[in-house]
């Protein structure tokens, strides 16, 4: 029995001996072959190489550029910019070729400028033509009254609509005067005294607004004729209409006349215990441009010599439909909007006035 647990004392250290001659072996050849089995690096051994990229100098603003104004040297400055990403022709390189030319749109500080940005000062024409479209034309038209203006609500770019107002009245096809004419009486004058020939004259005689031409109706209680003169001046017959369907605003109120924008007021700090001043109020504009076709541009001229009312009504600027509508007269107001001819009654309502008028706001 103890030499049976003798040889299997041998045989455990044996067995262990070879397990730790085999882990040995197999760490010493893991460490001779990791180099070989991780991937190479390109230019590992090789020392790093800084790149120096080169730089162009561009063009950019050093502070706000108001539309219209002029570029110079106090508003632009230089600052580098990668040479192997700018496009030929994108942003201005030089100062000088910047220098005079006028900002198309307003430009905030640190914006690269390009050649779509600025125009030249004496050859470039006026800002304000850079926003008409181009199928249009741009016309000024005078709306002193608050309802005409919408009460002042459009603004640029906004969409409206135009519409006229006229008055109409029947004029003579010969003389274009407003009827009805005037009538005169003509007698004819045989002069025999100082000549041997007879002479004939004419004598025209007019009574003025006591002679308008009338017309002659028989009276049904008299059975007789009666001659019938207007008791007074023709009354115009008014008519409106939807004349240009679709303008486009591009300003209210005058342009600037050196043609730069003015710089927004900067709100102002009040400091404590102060009562702050109110801001001026605006004028109130009386102008506004609008852009039109060249041929609505002619519509609009003529309306303007002829004093045909104008008024804009505002549109929705997603709906850009053309609106096709009836002109409104007297009878189409009646006729559409179902309003009856009063009928002629025995009696009617006296206005108050004076001191047996009520009052109102107690």
């Amino acid at each position: 029995m103890a030499n049976s647990g003798r040889k299997i004392g041998r045989t455990l250290i044996i067995i262990a001996l070879l397990l730790i001659v085999l882990v040995a072996a197999a760490t010493v050849l893991f460490l001779r072959l990791r180099p070989l089995l991780q991937p190479t690096q390109p230019g590992a051994e090789e020392s790093p190489q800084i790149q120096i990229e080169e730089m162009v100098d561009i063009v950019i603003t050093s502070q706000k550029v108001s539309r219209g104004a002029v570029i110079n040297q106090d508003v632009v400055v230089m600052v580098p910019y990668p040479k192997n990403v700018l496009v030929e022709g994108t942003f201005f390189t030089s100062m000088e070729s910047v220098v005079g030319k006028k900002a198309m749109y307003p430009l905030e500080a640190r914006i690269p400028l390009t050649p779509g940005l600025l125009m030249d000062s004496t050859t470039g024409g006026s800002i304000p033509a850079l926003d008409i479209p181009v199928d249009r034309t741009a016309l000024s038209i005078i709306l002193n009254d608050k309802d005409q203006l919408i009460a002042y609500a459009p603004q640029a770019g906004d969409h409206v609509m135009v519409i006229g107002c006229m008055t109409l009245v029947d004029v003579d096809p010969e003389y274009q005067s407003v009827l009805p004419n005037y009538t005169g009486s003509v007698s004819k004058q045989i002069l025999t005294a100082e000549s041997s020939s007879e002479s004939l004259s004419v004598i025209i005689t007019s009574g003025g607004e006591g002679s308008k031409q009338g017309r002659t109706e028989l009276d049904p209680t008299l059975n007789e004729p009666v001659y019938i003169v207007p008791s007074e001046s023709q009354r115009p017959r008014l008519v409106c209409q939807n004349v240009i369907q679709d303008a486009i605003v591009l300003r209210t109120g005058d342009f600037p006349l050196s043609g730069v924008e003015s710089t927004p007021v900067e709100e102002v700090v009040v400091p404590p215990g102060e009562e702050a001043q109110p801001a001026p109020e605006p004028p109130k504009p009386d102008v506004v441009t609008l852009a039109v076709s060249p041929q609505d541009a002619v519509v609009l001229t003529y309306m303007r010599k002829a004093n045909i009312y104008i008024t804009l009504a505002l549109r929705n600027p997603n709906n850009d439909q053309i609106i096709l509508t009836d002109a409104v007269t007297q009878q189409y107001l009646m006729d559409q909007k179902n309003i009856p001819l009063p009928a002629k009654l025995p009696f009617a309502i006296e206005p108050f006035r004076g001191e047996s008028a009520p009052t109102t706001g107690q």
